[in-house]
């Protein structure tokens, strides 16, 4: 089933809960699950998923009832970052079962003011708020950069052929004071590269990269001079993303910054940072950008002492993907934090190009001596529903060693098949009700009975 899809599921039995008052328990464990899916990846829930689920038995009036909630609030599709938390999806989930405005956008303003990063909700008729560019494309500065520049130029009025002192006195004047956008109508109008790295200093183009947050500016002119300034117009602007105080700002700039080729040289540079938040938004851009040259400098942040920088780079290292990324993966399997090994276990298992390393990781099992630990990978794998994690989970039912531990991962693995991998599972479940093991085959009846 495609993974869209048992989101679909997912995401709409939370809703159904949060709006029947379900028991706290039943309401957190759902909002896991969601979580432990999003591990695997960004997803976009449109019309187009919609459709799919509604062609399958299982997940259509999931999908009509997640289709009819939306549609009360105008919202026309739902972007979920990989790096979602538990309190996101219980947010959102509360905006989305509440009432429905008649103020138009209102629903949006709820999602900003709640602080909800990973989470974009679009509704037709209205602007995209910015947001990570992996979770949908975000019109980012494509505008050919000379063509731009050019329009830009037409489009003001500036005195032809003044002297490079004349300009570089006004320049130096209006940095000065402060005048971002006298600075920018300098700068743009500026076609020889000498002069224009010259005047582009930090100073002048932090001012630049404030017009961006003034609702009043028109950002596209903007935005397509910062792409021209190379790499000191991505410093400026990824060092505006990390002194941002408002959510919106950050979120704004993220998408920027994600919209910018020489990003990557300044996020590259800035994953050095000792300061946990640079770090970390560094690893976000890295994986944005979908470079191979920037998993070295990942697989660094994979070491770092803060678990939030840390699972910054396993995600970003599941957006690069490819053999070399998934591989540096496998040095987190020992990670003292769940939640970091948890979800390399999930991007790998559910990465195509993974077969070597997805048997090496499932090693683990049966070299880790801790009983505790190869429970949780396998309690981990009931999330990744790929044909790879049932095939490995349906092998541990079959062990027949009769040492406790054993029993115990063998019981595990029949939860997990229960928990994620119905009904392609039940085949192999049918099975173990024959099981020599009168608990193997009183376990496999009891969850297919339910």
């Amino acid at each position: 089933m495609p993974f869209e899809i048992v989101y679909v599921a997912a995401l709409a039995m939370l809703l159904r809960q949060l709006r029947e008052r379900a028991a706290t328990t039943e309401v957190l464990s759902s909002v896991n699950r969601l979580c432990a899916l999003a591990h695997v990846g960004n997803v976009t829930i449109d019309q187009r998923v919609f459709n799919d689920a509604d062609a399958i038995d299982a997940t259509r009036e999931s999908a009509q009832f997640l289709r009819a909630l939306l549609m009360e609030h105008g919202i026309t599709a739902v972007d979920i970052a990989s790096t979602v938390t538990d309190t996101e999806l219980l947010k959102l989930g509360g905006i989305l079962v509440g009432p429905p405005s008649s103020v138009r956008g209102a629903i949006l303003e709820s999602v900003d003011a709640m602080s909800i990063w990973n989470v974009r909700l679009r509704a037709e008729g209205l602007p995209l708020r910015p947001t990570p560019r992996g979770m949908a494309a975000v019109a980012p500065a494509t505008v050919n950069a000379a063509s731009a520049g050019a329009a830009a130029t037409a489009a003001v009025t500036t005195p032809p052929k003044v002297g490079h002192d004349v300009i570089e006195q006004s320049a130096t004047a209006a940095v000065t004071r402060g005048d971002g956008k006298a600075v920018f109508k300098l700068l743009d109008a500026i076609d020889e590269p000498v002069l224009l790295e010259q005047l582009a200093t930090p100073s002048a183009l932090q001012l630049i990269v404030e017009l961006l947050l003034d609702a009043k500016t028109d950002h596209e002119p903007v935005q397509a001079f910062l792409l021209r300034s190379g790499v000191p117009g991505a410093r400026a602007v990824f060092e505006q993303l990390i002194a941002a105080t408002e959510l919106a700002d950050r979120r704004f700039l993220y998408d920027i910054a994600a919209s910018m080729p020489a990003t990557l040289a300044v996020a590259r540079q800035y994953s050095a940072s000792p300061t946990w938040f640079v770090a970390r938004n560094a690893a976000g851009l890295l994986g944005e950008m979908k470079n191979q040259s920037a998993i070295p400098d990942l697989s660094r942040l994979l070491k770092h002492s803060d678990l939030r920088v840390r699972i910054a780079a396993v995600v970003a290292l599941g957006q690069i993907g490819g053999p070399t990324a998934m591989a540096r993966l496998e040095s987190v399997l020992f990670d003292n934090s769940p939640d970091v090994r948890n979800r390399a276990l999930s991007i790998v298992f559910a990465a195509p190009d993974a077969d070597p390393l997805a048997d090496r990781l499932m090693l683990a099992v049966q070299e880790e001596s801790a009983i505790d630990y190869q429970l949780e990978i396998i309690s981990a794998l009931s999330h990744v529903q790929t044909p790879r994690a049932r095939q490995k989970l349906i092998e541990l039912t079959a062990e027949r060693s009769r040492s406790l531990d054993d029993l115990q991962i063998r019981l595990a693995a029949i939860n997990a098949l229960a928990a994620g991998h119905r009904p392609a599972a039940d085949a192999a479940l049918k099975t173990l009700t024959q099981d020599e093991h009168s608990l193997i085959r009183e376990r496999a009846q009891a969850v297919l009975s339910n």
